[in-house]
């Protein structure tokens, strides 16, 4: 089993941060939760479901998802093709309030606002469509 000290390296490894400079990470009280938690949320990744479609430019479709690890890298290998760049600074708010339930210990899908949508206003609003989506956290299989 991974230790928690072999977490902190691991973290400052991806950082690229000397020991001096991670120092500062490694001593801060707020990050000790971080550490606690990493391995347990790294069991997760993060999935935006599209719920409702409609005129999207991009093509986004109902049912699609969107795949996130649980740091809130996009996943491009396991996405779709295409994901519209109007949609993704919202998803940003959600990632995070996933990322902090996860990083603190708790259920990552303790977010009570799960839902999103992307910038554009729809037709009747002087936009072309819109699309809505639901974001939840998976545990990873196997």
């Amino acid at each position: 089993m991974v230790e928690r000290e072999q977490i902190v390296r691991i973290i400052q490894k991806r950082l690229g941060l000397e020991d001096s400079e991670f120092k500062v990470i490694k001593n801060n009280p707020k990050f000790q939760r971080l550490f606690d938690n990493a391995l347990a949320a790294s069991q997760y990744r993060l999935v935006a479901e599209v719920i409702e479609s409609r005129g999207c430019h991009s093509g986004h479709t109902l049912g699609q998802k969107i795949f996130f690890d649980s740091s809130g890298n996009l996943l491009t290998r396991e996405s779709p093709e295409r994901i519209c760049s109007f949609l993704l600074p919202n998803l940003l708010l959600l990632i995070n309030a996933f990322f902090e339930n996860l990083m603190n210990g708790r259920d990552p899908n303790e977010v009570v606002f799960n839902r999103t949508g992307c910038f554009d206003v729809g037709p009747a609003c002087g936009g072309w469509g819109h699309v809505v989506v639901e974001m939840t956290a998976v545990r990873k299989e196997g």
